[in-house]
């Protein structure tokens, strides 16, 4: 006899499929490295005066839509265990390990940052409610960590949901808010980043095939189509903006004002903006894999992106300490002059390029030393929770684990 009240529901669940050889164990690290690079050259051009026009930052630039859209690809592809967790497991064996450095280390690195304006600049400091409210709205430096914590949440709370009403959550119901909210950080990054996390995890199988044959001729014609598309879709939004809108555009514009009028509020040119980008970050998704596992056979050259992506963490939080409390308070306030027009190199915007990433990646070897430290390790990889039940364990798997010394911590 049927019992309707046993009736099982579709639930969007991908595959966990095993390591098949080097390059899918490969291809994420060198990807994550291509991420952490791309940041901090991305820092390091707005940190040195003239370094936007350089050869670096256009490159960078052109590489954009792939640097946090491929980071957070990657992170949901090591979470599809999200979806078999407690939430006492998920809090306790991944969102643990990203709270406790943000919370430690996103109010040093506004106090550092705040007190070079001070002391060069003749700033005020601002008073503790501006750090409260600068870690609560994700607004800083280290905000990847806090989206690591809310996509992760988002997923566990959505893991028994059938797809159609998965891929709704995802791309559409944030836009519901965008009139309203379109100023916070939280709601803008969720719209672009979100669906990235959620391919990474609900896709998980088809992104492991696809880097099996990327460096095949049909997977390379895939990939740059889809890149060049969303080349096309940014060109194309650049005339939008800057042309003179005519019959077509004018209705647009009028039927969007009354669709933000009916959700509360306005959609301004800035936020729809975040549509196109989040389908340029999307098309460009399979050229950011495909690129990764080319590099991945370029041994020498994997090898290094390799090593950065096995240190994203301390890389991103150190990178930016060094930026300013090696380079902003000893070197670029006190020294630095640009002259690109010198014979004295010294004066060059590339030279004092080269000396900002140096001494950012040197905050990032001090912050990996700092692993090493009795207790003071802890606010990088603190000590795992003990678990206040017993029950079926679900580990992640070993591709989805770093190690800190003894302390092992799940790979974002």
């Amino acid at each position: 006899m049927n019992n309707s009240g046993n009736n099982q529901r579709t639930v969007a669940r991908p595959a966990i499929t095993a390591p098949t050889g080097r390059t899918r164990m490969d291809w994420p690290d060198v990807a994550k490295g291509l991420s952490i690079l791309g940041v901090v050259l991305l820092h390091v051009t707005l940190a040195v005066p003239g370094a936007k026009d350089s050869f670096l930052a256009e490159l960078n630039h052109i590489l954009d839509p792939l640097r946090m859209p491929l980071f957070f690809l990657v992170s949901g592809f090591f979470s599809v265990k999200v979806l078999t967790m407690t939430f006492e497991q998920l809090f306790k064996r991944r969102l643990w390990f990203f709270l406790v450095p943000y919370l430690v280390w996103t109010p040093i690195e506004l106090y550092t940052s705040r007190l070079q304006g001070m002391v060069f600049h003749g700033h005020q400091l601002p008073d503790w409610f501006y750090y409260v409210a600068k870690v609560a709205d994700s607004t800083n430096m280290y905000w990847f960590l806090y989206f690591l914590v809310w996509f992760n949440l988002l997923l566990w709370a959505t893991r028994k949901l059938p797809a159609w009403m998965i891929v709704t959550l995802v791309a559409v119901v944030p836009w519901l808010f965008m009139p309203m909210f379109g100023d916070s950080e939280l709601l803008r990054k969720t719209i672009i980043y979100l669906p990235a996390f959620f391919i990474g995890v609900y896709f998980r199988p088809l992104i492991t095939r696809f880097a099996e044959v990327a460096t095949r001729p049909k997977a390379v014609v895939l990939a740059v189509a889809a890149y060049v598309a969303a080349l096309g879709i940014a060109a194309v939004e650049d005339v939008l903006i800057t042309r003179v809108p005519g019959p077509t555009q004018l209705w647009f514009i009028g039927f969007k004002d009354e669709i933000a009028l009916l959700l509360g509020g306005e959609l301004s040119a800035f936020a729809l903006g975040h549509f196109s980008g989040t389908l340029i970050r999307l098309l460009s998704l399979p050229a950011g894999v495909a690129l990764a596992v080319w590099l991945s056979r370029a041994t020498p050259v994997a090898r290094v992106l390799m090593f950065l992506g096995r240190h994203t963490l301390v890389i991103y939080i150190g990178h930016a300490l060094g930026l300013t409390l090696l380079f902003g308070f000893t070197v670029r306030e006190r020294f630095m002059v640009i002259d690109n027009d010198s014979s004295n190199p010294l004066y060059w915007t590339g030279t004092w390029m080269a000396i900002a990433f140096a001494l950012a990646m040197a905050g990032g070897y001090l912050l990996h030393l700092l692993t090493r430290a009795p207790v003071l390790k802890w606010t990088l990889a603190p000590p795992r929770l003990p678990e206040s039940r017993t029950g079926q364990r679900v580990d992640t798997p070993e591709s989805s684990r770093i190690t800190i010394d003894e302390h092992t911590i799940p790979r974002a």
